[in-house]
């Protein structure tokens, strides 16, 4: 019976050769991350802390000194990742030879210059952690949220749209209005990003594009809007506030300002709010609740997204189309798992906490579905117009100028 491979810097045990120093997956994640993103880091004790597969969190100093110590090779990094776990035989990587992205010019960090940078959990590193399609994905969500900024920029020089001028911690009130608008330029933006940064969606024929896009775009709206009030406020058991799309809030006990001075409301704003209260005590209570629970992390955002995009019960896709989506969300998980190694997060607990994320898509189903059944209360009594992101569903979907499908299709299929 073969001895396994014990891993040079953690003893745990080892996968395969990284960077030509026998290792297992997490601590060649970790050297590859230092290298390419040219992280540094301070110990905080003698620079001689235990780095062991026990350490729940190890010094990320000393266990960057140890990948150096045993020969750990710089010039074997990729901008995106050592293929981790590929590797049986003990052989050396070969993405230095076939890989089209450079090797990063500068020289790696060494232990006589390690300095504090961001130990934050939700750091940049952190984020763009894990295999090459979450990594992929994280970095069109983190495009996203830069064009999004740009849009509320916009908004504010629309004089049609009254928007206060704030800084970043002082948030303004939110207006239906400008939500409504804001929610109308990102279905294009969404498309865009879901096309150029969620492989292997752009493969995918005409047909199944729109389909899985119809309803993947439904959640997205909604289920950004609690991760970016989980970020803002997460730490508030007590926060009654969600943001909205246009960068302001909406308040539970001051709901009705939403829908007051709106040319989309032809109700009471009190009405108007009756209808969508039930929605956001959901989100609030539920949503964000699970979110601050798990202490979420921006990279399963993400993947929780590719989960709601990759949906095998959107029914009128292609056999070809469901094959990608199951092999997608097989191609996420392993991501997911990977990102979790990179965090040194214990194995065993490893799929405890993807369960616990795969919680909350039918947690978001159900407020999809109580958004909409609003929306049809809110049309019938004539109190507001809902937005593209509540009107339409997994049968009709958003479309290129954010109307009805029966009257266009969406943008997101032309590649």
């Amino acid at each position: 019976m073969d001895v396994p491979e014990i891993c040079r810097i953690c003893s745990a045990r080892a996968d395969g050769t990284h960077f030509q120093v026998i290792s297992c997956r997490a601590c060649a994640a970790f050297f590859r991350r230092t290298i390419s993103l040219r992280l540094t880091y301070q110990c905080r004790s003698n620079e001689g802390c235990l780095i062991e597969k026990q350490q729940r969190n190890m010094c990320r100093a000393c266990r960057f000194a140890k990948c150096i110590q045993y020969g750990m090779r710089d010039l074997d990094v990729q901008l995106l990742r050592d293929p981790i776990g590929k590797k049986k035989n003990g052989f050396q990587s070969t993405e230095t030879k076939q890989s089209k992205f450079p090797t990063s010019p500068h020289p790696s960090p060494t232990t006589s210059n390690v300095i504090v940078t961001n130990p934050s959990f939700q750091t940049l590193s952190d984020r763009v952690c894990g295999g090459f399609t979450l990594s992929k994905m994280v970095e069109g969500y983190t495009h996203f949220l830069l064009i999004r900024k740009a849009t509320h920029t916009l908004l504010e020089n629309d004089k049609n749209i009254k928007i206060f001028k704030r800084d970043p911690e002082n948030l303004h009130f939110s207006n239906f209005d400008a939500s409504k608008k804001v929610c109308q330029l990102e279905a294009h933006l969404i498309t865009d990003i879901v096309n150029t940064y969620f492989p292997p969606f752009n493969n995918l024929c005409y047909e199944d594009k729109i389909t899985l896009f119809k309803n993947f775009f439904c959640f997205f709206s909604h289920t950004d809007r609690a991760y970016q009030s989980y970020k803002k406020f997460g730490n508030d058991k007590s926060n009654d506030k969600m943001l909205m799309p246009d960068g302001g809030y909406i308040k539970r006990s001051e709901l009705g300002k939403f829908y007051e001075n709106a040319k989309g409301v032809h109700g009471s704003p009190e009405d108007a709010a009756r209808v969508f209260s039930p929605v956001l005590d959901y989100i609030l209570n539920v949503i964000i609740d699970h979110m601050r629970r798990i202490e979420m992390h921006e990279t399963e955002y993400v993947a929780l997204l590719g989960f709601c995009l990759w949906d095998n019960s959107v029914s009128g896709i292609t056999e070809a189309a469901k094959e990608v989506v199951y092999k997608t969300q097989k191609t996420i998980i392993a991501d997911l798992q990977l990102f979790y190694e990179s965090r040194d997060i214990q194995k065993d607990d490893i799929p405890n906490r993807i369960g616990q994320l795969m919680l909350l898509i039918p947690r978001l189903t159900k407020c999809v579905i109580m958004l909409q059944e609003s929306s049809v209360v809110a049309e019938l009594f004539n109190l507001y117009e809902p937005d593209v992101c509540c009107k339409n569903s997994k049968s009709e979907g958003v479309t290129s100028d954010c109307s009805s499908s029966q009257n266009s299709e969406i943008d997101v299929v032309a590649d």
